[in-house]
């Protein structure tokens, strides 16, 4: 694990912004944070500079996803074939939360191409994904920048856990909450 940050850090000390607006288009919390504790030791990175790098690769890849589901349906279908337990998910999700699914499916590890390409395919109006696509990647970008920027290498390890683990993480905090309400 630790020769995979390393060569991650490498990448960003080298390739720099660039290297950030990369991986922000394919994704990248975890770039997101080692840019952001880069930026803290005043290496190579600046915060505001981060962010807006990190907004504008996010937005970048977001509209490619969504513009292959609304325009490669057929293809974006057959692709999502493939995670059908996502694609119901999504779906269940999309018809549930609505446009809320456009703000937070980049904090649910595994459902930002599906869910980016379901939205594509079901003709979310493209206006209302644009307006609540920056929300989310603004959220996004501020949120793991600054876990980066405040906590450093060991909010990665954490992070990963948490992402891995989410369900049980729900769990918890449900089981926290409801011990509460108990209580009170």
């Amino acid at each position: 694990m630790f020769k995979i940050f390393t060569f991650l850090i490498h990448l960003l000390l080298t390739h720099g912004y660039l290297a950030l607006f990369l991986w922000s288009i394919l994704e990248g919390e975890i770039g997101l944070m080692m840019a952001g504790w880069l930026a803290s030791k005043n290496e190579v990175f600046s915060y505001p500079t981060v962010a807006l790098v990190a907004i504008s690769g996010a937005v970048i890849g977001d509209h490619l996803l969504y513009g292959l589901g609304r325009f490669f349906a057929p293809k974006a279908k057959r692709w999502l074939r493939k995670y059908e337990k996502k694609r119901v998910l999504i779906q269940r999700w999309l018809h549930k939360y609505g446009a809320l699914l456009v703000v937070f499916e980049r904090f649910i590890y595994g459902t930002h191409i599906p869910a980016l390409l379901s939205l594509g395919i079901s003709k979310f109006p493209y206006l209302k994904f644009l307006l609540f696509d920056l929300v989310g990647i603004v959220l996004w970008v501020v949120t793991f920048v600054s876990v980066g920027f405040y906590f450093g290498h060991s909010s990665i390890e954490l992070i990963l856990f948490v992402q891995k683990n989410i369900l049980w993480v729900i769990f918890v905090i449900g089981f926290f909450i409801l011990y509460k309400k108990a209580q009170e």
